[in-house]
């Protein structure tokens, strides 16, 4: 028996990938947000299966996306005998079990098993060649892949692999029914990342070994401290960099700044990362530095910070990263500290976004990414606007044709969502409510700013 309740948006994705599959549809990709329950709607759609006497297939790359689905099932009820896994020597092999969960590295050197029902997680990888040969492997199957980010960075559309694609919910959804959170974002100016006109391209983003030696400096590594310390002191928090030595310098900036922070890689000792997580998890840890390890398959609410260390073209990688965060955590904020300029590359993570099957046509050097949502920074109130926009949705500030924003040199700036509620009530335009905001923005002209946007009155000329 079930012991999860689906959310009304799961059991509308249900209701809908079995009507397609009743249609005669084979190979669908479910679309949802970090965070919407993915595997919850797998789970409950493979225990229907194994009900009906059909035999299933769960493929993922990781080993925490596999315990995740494997515990799922337990949770929806699946017997325990009627659940294998395919991983290494993994105790839980089962080879008759009704459920293979496997781990695609393992299932390309072992015998494959029976399964009229295929489901492929983080399916954005699905172009990749040992997703195409599993999928080959079963033809007469139903295939079904889970997504938060439908495409890849090189351009390809997924739509060599799957047929129709079925968008569960979108992030403001989720937002405003609580089951995700709106980060707050400080980012950093496009024009302030010196040199990434130099960097070189690979599979679609910026090299990783050239984009290392580019950020990986004292002065962008002391920052990145110096502005946790401003806004996130205290708040667990997990950093992407863009490599293992640039993680490594990073945690040592930390802990010289007496912060308690530790380092992770694809090195790490399985016992001694799940060890770091734990002490993250309790607050014991409050920094961990990762390169490519942490962006899909964790999943730890408490963790309400992300510092974003390195840039990116990749629309997917910047929601992977930016998505482990936004689970709702006792109420706590979610703060996204944008070092990449990555915000005002690919816009707000929970922006609305179109996704589709097919391959994006291809851009020249120095365009704008053709999956990218371009923006720009009001200069009145600092919200994020679409770069054709006129007016700004948040203050009624009017745009000048290439206005950009007025930026201190080297400070993250907060992007302010259109989109979100306004405030009912305007602050009353006092004396002390200037001095407020003067204590609590970066400089003068931001406290003016801000003062006239949120009463409408002038700041006294008075003051500093």
């Amino acid at each position: 028996m079930n012991r999860v309740a689906l959310r009304p948006y799961q059991e509308r994705a249900i209701e809908r990938l079995c009507a397609r599959t009743r249609a005669g549809a084979r190979r669908l990709l479910i679309v949802a947000p970090t965070g919407a329950g993915k595997t919850t709607i797998a789970g409950f759609v493979i225990a229907d299966a194994i009900a009906r006497g059909l035999r299933v297939l769960f493929v993922a790359h990781r080993r925490e996306l596999i315990s995740q689905a494997y515990a799922r099932l337990l949770q929806l009820g699946v017997p325990e005998h009627a659940i294998g896994v395919l991983m290494g020597a993994d105790a839980r092999r089962r080879p008759g079990a009704m459920v293979q969960v496997a781990s695609i590295d393992t299932l390309r050197h072992r015998a494959k098993p029976v399964a009229e029902l295929v489901f492929v997680d983080e399916a954005h990888r699905a172009l990749a060649v040992s997703y195409r040969e599993l999928a080959a492997y079963y033809p007469d199957a139903i295939q079904i892949g889970l997504t938060a980010t439908p495409y890849r960075a090189d351009g390809r559309g997924l739509g060599e692999q799957y047929e129709e694609l079925i968008v569960v919910a979108s992030p403001r959804e989720l937002i405003a029914d609580g089951f995700l959170v709106a980060p707050r974002v400080f980012t950093v100016p496009r024009g302030e990342l010196a040199g990434l006109d130099r960097v070189r391209t690979r599979g679609g983003d910026y090299d990783e070994g050239a984009l290392a030696q580019l950020v990986d400096r004292p002065a962008l590594v002391g920052n990145i401290v110096e502005h946790w310390q401003r806004h996130a002191a205290g708040i667990r928090t997990v950093v992407f960099a863009v490599s293992v030595a640039h993680s490594r310098h990073i945690a040592a900036r930390f802990r010289d700044a007496g912060v308690s922070a530790e380092h992770l890689d694809g090195a790490t000792d399985v016992a001694e990362r799940d060890a770091i997580l734990r002490r993250l998890d309790e607050g014991r840890t409050l920094v961990v530095t990762n390169c490519n390890v942490l962006c899909e398959g964790w999943d730890q609410p408490s963790v309400k910070c992300a510092v974003l260390a390195r840039p990116t073209k990749s629309v997917s990688l910047y929601l992977q990263q930016a998505g482990r965060i936004l689970r709702p955590w006792r109420s706590q904020d979610a703060l996204i500290l944008d070092h990449g300029g990555c915000a005002l590359e690919h816009g707000l993570p929970q922006a609305d976004r179109e996704y589709s099957l097919d391959t994006k046509p291809r851009v020249r050097r120095g365009e704008q990414a053709a999956h990218a949502t371009p923006v720009k920074v009001c200069d009145e109130c600092h919200a994020v606007a679409a770069l054709a926009a006129a007016v700004c949705e948040a203050c009624g500030f009017v745009f000048e044709r290439g206005s950009v924003p007025d930026e201190e040199a080297g400070e993250l700036v907060e992007l302010r969502d259109p989109m979100a509620p306004r405030p009912r009530r305007r602050p009353e335009a006092s004396p002390e409510y200037f001095d407020q905001l003067l204590a609590s923005e970066p400089s003068a002209a931001w406290a003016r700013a801000r003062f006239h946007v949120e009463t409408r009155v002038r700041p006294p000329e008075s003051r500093p």
